[in-house]
């Protein structure tokens, strides 16, 4: 898994290729070696399915060029705190 970590933003590339039994562990380990970063600010369940959501649209093959990857950023748009609880909860049932 390749991540690219700034001051607000942690971008998973092929995000779908992480299965969520090992996602958990990944933001364990990646939040003890960036302990910094801005995006700590948000709550593990926002980040999680901020992460389902991609992963779930990514599978129904809806905007694949933007879902592939996953770009966790603090702060959140608006849209973004609305749309992926609602989007990465059903997922979440979904995905592997």
């Amino acid at each position: 898994m390749k991540t690219t970590i700034s001051k607000n933003n942690i971008h998973i590339e092929d995000s779908a290729e992480v299965s969520k039994d090992c996602f958990g562990a990944v933001f364990v380990k990646l939040s003890q070696d960036y302990p910094d970063c801005e995006i700590w600010n948000r709550s593990r369940r926002s980040l999680i399915l901020e992460w389902s959501a991609h992963n779930f649209l990514y599978t129904l093959h809806i905007a694949r060029s933007h879902t592939k990857d996953v770009d966790l950023n603090y702060p959140q748009k608006l849209w973004e705190k609305i749309l992926y609880p609602i989007v990465g909860g059903i997922g979440w049932i979904f995905i592997q």
